[in-house]
């Protein structure tokens, strides 16, 4: 059908669907390459604006208003109504009747969406801001959706987000007109996982009915994130689909979905297939992430829309691996556990989080590979994300280090403290050859002692750059900064981590190095004493900086009881209503004020961005403080067990020096003060990390801020939804247009953090979740600090629970990392689920004498506050005392 305003779409070349907006202009390229679409009509954006000529001034225009910024709610809604209640031109009304009749010639009913040329472009999203309207059939009801669509442009909240894009392009509304597909599931696939960046999977979130319910947040949808070079899910996670929407009589419902349906995927294999071998085929022919959404139903499947998907790929990530001559492991026989990496970040990273620290992580390990003399292939995947939670691809660790002659995976396991069998690796593993590794061994040996020779010049010229970039950043007043200078101060900050990340890597790699190399020797000279013997002798060490918020706060305690009044304040207030505010004047609230500005950086979970700090929420700090008053008026006095733990540490040095073979003992002592040297080290640049993170943390708040004064919807943790690709890209173009996003975001963490903790180890995929089985008394895990105690079980679910916290209480606990550690030198053990020996947790509970088991996966889920319960640190048992 010829028409000046109307075409069908796949008359339409891309260049000439440019003046139908941007949906017309995507499903014009899908139609052209030949991929599944519903038949459909396009109108051209001079309908819309002959209209507005037609039926307003010229001064209430769109594109006059955009200039002028003289407008408000009640002048737009009757400009809006204006538009929505003026009749369509007789010519066009003729024109598009018959386009009506073309496309309902065979039955159905019809959708009419918005295109605008300012929406699902390169620079342009607008996601959510215009209408679509459904389930029409006749020619009356689409016209009045045209004019709907038409009066959307004043939307004070349209206007507010071209208005913050600052550029010069004009606001132009097209109209897509389109044959109705009612589908038996439906979604949205991308090409590029759009939180991560990695182009290595397609993600799909699909959900039953119309996807109505998909984009618009209204269901936690199936998401499956399947692998490009194997065509196998790398996850998948069957959603909350509660309900489904449907058209009943052309109306829009949503009717619930009974509980077995819901309970299975919702896209056959087949389907899945389909949707992947597109995703496919679309990233080979428009070489760009893409953002698409299908449907399915009986005839196939087809895509209704298509927009470039705004997403920074990661660097190293590819389709296909191309390790030329080396085999690769199938993913189904990958091996991923989180029992150490779950300390740093438990339970469900945001999208910020996730990131920032995915990328520091990959590089992090990749260096310390690299430190030892191993390559690492560039495709090699490392880190994994299921169900939210952070996870190490253990086999990919395997085949890299069996470059090291005598590397075996039951040494890397036993070094890491994971209790995992070794014979789950046999199908994953891929021995690599040492030949390279010996080639590159004098230059990784060279690169070693030359860094290690300038190591500490190197430090202190770190020290000095750091304080200073520190304090002028923290001087900064975020709030008066223009949108450009925010994000230069994003910048900056990430420098400063990228920096003090280079130089945390170079310390890991070079502690990784020479543990591996001691604990090799310690294994052909200790044999079964190797273990314990290398966790004495990284105890007792000076200035271990994770350790320090502990023990200032016991002083502060024992000072504090020269104040009644801080005495009273403390032991008589209700453990909940503890706040800072509250807190009685004096040298304790002095000396309170002046921890928190020096560790005051740290907190729970601290590696998670959204999470508060103590400087933020010192009620943790104030639990502590207040159990050790109650401690000190029993008559027990601080833990201080430096000296102890020293002298734990001199026997194991002696003990060493006796079973090591005279010519080898200059050696090993040079390697155990190395590793003494690098541990602590370690704990330095963990707190300045922290610090650092802590510093990002202040940026995504204010930038939090400036979207929620835009968009009140979004929420005032709404950059933690984003990525820091994405908060850059707001600051430089618009911080509008993005609650959408946020939202769904939103309900797909809570969605995730709604789910049960995949295991800490398994092979392949998370298996389907199962109620845990127990028996006996005992939990074992790995002894992590030497010692036995018994006490009463206090679990900290979250943070807030330390107001409960009494003194000899055993802390139990998902992961604990240093931010738990005020509490530590209260407590009379620490059992939590994750976690190795050589975690930053571990270190500080070895240096406070507190006897603890790490790894012990089914604490939480046994234990309850109130039980009794005896810990052995040395042995990792936890026994349940029934009778106590």
């Amino acid at each position: 059908m010829a028409s000046k305003m109307i075409r069908p779409l796949e008359s339409l070349s891309p260049r000439r669907a440019n003046e139908f907006g941007g949906k017309v202009r995507g499903l014009a390229l899908l139609s052209r390459a030949g991929f599944p679409v519903p038949k459909a009509m396009a109108i051209s954006v001079r309908a819309a604006e002959e209209h507005f000529a037609r039926v307003l001034d010229e001064d209430s225009r769109p594109e006059v208003l955009l200039v002028s910024g003289e407008y408000d709610a009640e002048s737009l809604g009757r400009l809006r109504a204006q538009v929505e209640n003026a009749p369509l031109e007789p010519a066009f009304e003729r024109e598009l009747e018959q386009a009506v009749a073309e496309l309902l010639e065979r039955g159905g009913r019809l959708a009419v969406r918005s295109s605008a040329t300012l929406e699902d472009t390169d620079d342009y999203s607008a996601a959510g801001l215009h209408e679509t309207i459904l389930g029409l059939s006749t020619a009356d009801e689409v016209g009045k959706a045209i004019r709907t669509i038409w009066g959307s442009l004043f939307e004070p909240r349209v206007l507010t987000y071209l208005r913050a894009q600052r550029r010069d392009d004009l606001p132009r509304m097209g109209i897509i007109l389109q044959k109705l597909v009612e589908p038996r599931a439906a979604g949205v696939f991308f090409t590029v996982n759009p939180l991560t960046g990695d182009a290595g999977e397609v993600v799909i979130d699909a959900s039953y009915g119309l996807g109505t319910v998909v984009v618009g947040g209204r269901v936690g949808p199936d998401t499956l994130r399947i692998d490009k070079a194997t065509r196998l899910p790398r996850d998948r996670v069957i959603g909350d689909k509660r309900v489904e929407a449907i058209l009943e009589a052309g109306v829009l419902v949503e009717r619930p979905v009974d509980a077995d349906r819901a309970a299975r995927l919702c896209l056959e294999e087949p389907e899945v297939e389909r949707i992947v071998e597109m995703a496919l085929q679309l990233e080979e022919k428009f070489k760009e992430p893409l953002d698409v959404e299908f449907a399915v139903h009986a005839g196939g499947i087809e895509l209704l829309q298509m927009r470039p998907c705004r997403v920074t790929v990661q660097p190293g990530t590819r389709r296909w691996a191309k390790r030329v001559g080396v085999r690769v492991p199938d993913r189904r026989d990958y091996v991923w556990s989180n029992v150490n990496v779950g300390e740093a970040l438990p339970g469900v990273a945001t999208p910020l989080t996730w990131s920032v620290l995915s990328s520091f992580s990959e590089l992090g390990f990749r260096q310390a590979f690299g430190a030892i003399g191993c390559a690492v292939p560039k495709d090699a995947e490392l880190v994994g994300d299921f169900r939210g939670r952070i996870y190490l691809n253990l086999t990919e660790f395997m085949n890299i280090l069996s470059q090291v002659p005598g590397m075996r995976p039951s040494a890397v396991l036993a070094l890491a403290g994971e209790e995992i069998d070794p014979a789950l690796f046999e199908r994953g593993l891929v021995k690599r050859s040492s030949r390279a590794f010996f080639s590159r061994l004098p230059f990784a040996i060279r690169r070693f002692v030359r860094e290690n020779y300038r190591l500490e010049h190197r430090l202190e010229e770190y020290e000095a750059e750091f304080s200073l970039e520190r304090r002028r950043i923290a001087a900064l007043d975020l709030r008066v900064l223009s949108p450009a200078a925010l994000d230069q101060t994003l910048c900056d900050v990430e420098a400063l981590l990228d920096r003090t990340g280079s130089m945390a890597l170079n310390v890991y790699g070079n502690l990784l190095a020479t543990l591996v190399v001691l604990y090799g020797l310690l294994k052909l000279t200790a044999r079964d004493e190797a273990d314990s013997l290398l966790r004495d002798l990284l105890v007792g060490l000076q200035d271990v900086e994770s350790a320090e918020p502990g023990y200032v706060l016991a002083g502060i305690a024992e000072r504090a009881r020269r104040e009644p009044e801080v005495e009273r304040f403390l032991l008589e207030s209700s453990p909940h209503a503890l706040s800072l505010d509250a807190f009685p004047d004096g040298e304790t609230r002095r000396d309170l004020l002046e921890f928190l500005d020096r560790f005051g950086h740290r907190g729970p979970r601290e590696a998670e961005l959204s999470e508060k700090r103590w400087a933020e929420d010192p009620s943790f700090v104030l639990a502590a403080l207040r159990a050790s008053m109650i401690a000190a008026r029993e008559g027990q006095r601080p833990r201080d067990p430096r000296a102890a733990r020293a002298a734990i540490r001199k026997q194991a040095e002696a003990h060493l020096a006796r079973t090591v073979p005279l010519p080898l003992r200059p050696a090993v002592r040079q390697l155990v003060a190395m590793a003494q040297r690098f541990m602590t080290l370690r704990e330095r640049l963990r707190s300045d990390i922290t610090r650092v993170l802590g510093m990002i943390r202040a940026v995504a708040l204010e930038v939090s801020r400036r979207i929620e004064t835009w968009e009140p919807e979004a929420g005032p943790d709404a950059a933690f939804f984003l990525t820091i690709d994405e908060i850059h890209a707001g600051l430089r173009a618009s911080l509008t247009g993005i609650s959408l996003r946020i939202q769904q975001r939103r309900a797909a963490l809570a969605r995730d953090e709604a789910l049960p903790d995949p295991p800490d180890t398994f092979v392949g995929l998370p298996p389907p979740v199962m109620e845990p089985s127990f028996e006996g008394d005992e939990i074992r895990g790995v002894g992590a600090s030497a010692g036995v105690a018994e006490g009463r079980v206090l679990k900290l679910d979250k943070p807030e629970h330390a107001a409960l916290a009494q003194p000899g209480d055993v802390l139990v606990a998902v992961s604990a990392d240093v931010g738990f550690s005020p509490l530590f030198l209260v407590a009379s053990a620490v059992v939590v689920d994750r976690g190795g020996p050589l975690s930053h947790a571990s270190i500080v509970l070895r240096e406070f004498g507190v006897p603890a088991v790490v790894n012990a996966k089914s604490a939480t889920a046994r234990l309850e506050t109130g039980q009794r319960v005896r810990v052995d640190g040395a042995t990792g048992i936890v026994t349940i005392l029934r009778d106590a």
